[in-house]
C-alpha cells in the first residue's frame, strides 16, 4: 500500500536571507486535515568535500554557533549558478582548507535533514595536491585549524568514538567507501 503524500496547499515564506528561505506551508494531510509545515530551502544548492590524499581523507576542524561546538566535517558550501559542482567543489575545498584539488569525481546526492531541508547536497570526492607541500591560507572564518588526516581505520574509530557528529560527513564517508 503507497502511502498518500501530505500536499501543499500554500507556500508561506516567514523569513529569507541570502542563504536561503523559512517556509511554514499550509499542508493537507494524508487524512486529510490541514496543517503546517515547516521547511528550509537554501539559496545555492550544496557540496560536501571528501579530500582524498594517498588512503587518507581530511577533516576540518569548525566551530559551528548552532550547537555551540567544534565540529569535525568533510568541508562544504553552496555552489553559484554559474559554476558546475565540480568547480564548486574545488573552490570550497579551497575556501576551506587551502588545499588544490587535482582530479574530482561526483558520487551521489544526499539530503541532510529530509523532515525540514528541501535542498540536495552533492557529494564529491576531491583528489588533493601533497598536503605537505606549499604554504596554504584557508578563510579564516572557515575553520579553526588545518585539516586532520585520518585513514579507514582511524575515521572508524572518530565515528564509533563520536568525535565525528556531522550527520553530512557520515552519510558521505558513507558514499565514499571504496566500492
Amino acid at each position: 500500500m503507497q502511502p498518500r503524500p501530505i500536499r501543499r496547499q500554500e507556500a508561506v515564506e516567514v523569513y529569507r536571507n541570502a542563504y536561503g528561505s523559512l517556509y511554514d506551508d499550509a499542508v493537507v494531510s494524508p487524512g486529510g486535515k490541514p496543517g503546517r509545515y515547516l521547511r528550509w530551502k537554501w539559496s545555492n544548492p550544496g557540496v560536501v568535500i571528501v579530500p582524498r590524499w594517498a588512503d587518507t581523507v581530511a577533516l576540518v576542524p569548525s566551530f559551528r554557533y548552532p550547537i555551540g561546538d567544534l565540529s569535525w566535517e568533510f568541508p562544504r558550501g553552496g555552489w553559484e549558478p554559474d559554476e558546475s559542482v565540480e568547480q564548486a567543489a574545488a573552490r570550497e575545498l579551497k575556501e576551506e582548507t587551502g588545499l588544490t584539488a587535482t582530479a574530482t569525481r561526483r558520487l551521489g546526492v544526499l539530503y541532510a535533514d529530509t523532515g525540514l531541508i528541501e535542498s540536495p547536497i552533492e557529494v564529491v570526492e576531491a583528489q588533493v595536491e601533497n598536503p605537505a607541500s606549499g604554504e596554504r591560507s584557508p578563510e579564516a572564518m572557515e575553520s579553526v585549524a588545518e585539516p586532520a588526516w585520518f585513514g579507514s581505520a582511524e575515521l572508524c574509530a572518530a565515528f564509533a568514538d563520536q568525535r565525528v557528529r556531522c550527520a553530512i560527513t557520515i552519510a558521505a564517508a558513507a558514499l565514499a567507501r571504496p566500492r
